[in-house]
């Protein structure tokens, strides 16, 4: 079975289709980390996905409990979650490193079969050849993107922006709102006993009176 796959060069297929794929998941990382930072330096105005939900998630979290206590690793966490043609970004840019990996391992495969079927062949020379090409090439493009520089530098911005300028501005309405819940209180507790004096004024008059009729009784009955 082995044999048949390596003369049909049908591993040679495999290659280039992880190959192909390697190259379009790269593409795709480069190009959303590349947007990502920029969205992400004028993340006061930025409208980009991301950016929108680490602002949203961060007010609600700071008007649940008044302080974020890890702002870093909250925004490291939907960075990783965050998601690119409903895949998550982070597969994006492991899959050509993986792919790496793959690529040797079917042309170390393909060159030991072909050294066994034929020796120092035409074959063997190919696989060698289109192994080292993919490999290298997926290598460069791996090295050269700096996407791990782009992400560092998203998360500091994000970072930045939420320690420097939300985090105030949240700690602010919430004391805003502190102060004026006690005021309402005082307002709702006076008004509770005016009406149950009210309430209660008709009941003393009749009791004054029947006790002014007895004192008045008592008082012929004395004399």
């Amino acid at each position: 079975m082995l044999e048949t796959v390596v003369r049909q060069e049908i591993i040679f297929y495999v290659m280039g289709i992880v190959f192909g794929i390697a190259v379009i998941a790269k593409l795709i990382s480069y190009i959303t980390v590349r947007r990502m930072v920029k969205a992400a330096s004028e993340i006061h105005k930025s409208n980009q996905r991301l950016m929108r939900l680490i602002k949203a998630k961060f007010e609600h979290a700071s008007m649940v409990s008044d302080k974020v206590q890890n702002v870093e690793a909250f925004v490291e966490k939907y960075i990783y979650e965050y998601k690119v043609l409903g895949v998550r970004l982070s597969f994006w840019r492991s899959f050509p490193k993986k792919a790496i990996w793959l690529i040797v391992l079917l042309g170390v495969v393909g060159i030991f079969t072909s050294f066994q079927l034929e020796g120092i062949s035409v074959l063997l020379l190919q696989y060698l050849q289109w192994t080292c090409i993919w490999s290298l090439f997926l290598a460069l493009l791996h090295f050269l993107a700096e996407e791990n520089v782009r992400l560092e530098a998203t998360k500091n911005y994000a970072v930045e922006y939420l320690e420097n300028v939300c985090v105030h501005r949240y700690a602010k309405a919430n004391q805003a709102a502190s102060r004026e819940e006690p005021l309402e209180e005082p307002e709702e507790a006076q008004a509770e006993p005016i009406v149950e004096a009210e309430a209660e004024t008709p009941e003393q008059k009749r009791r004054n009176e029947q006790e002014l009729r007895i004192r008045a009784i008592l008082e012929e009955f004395m004399a």
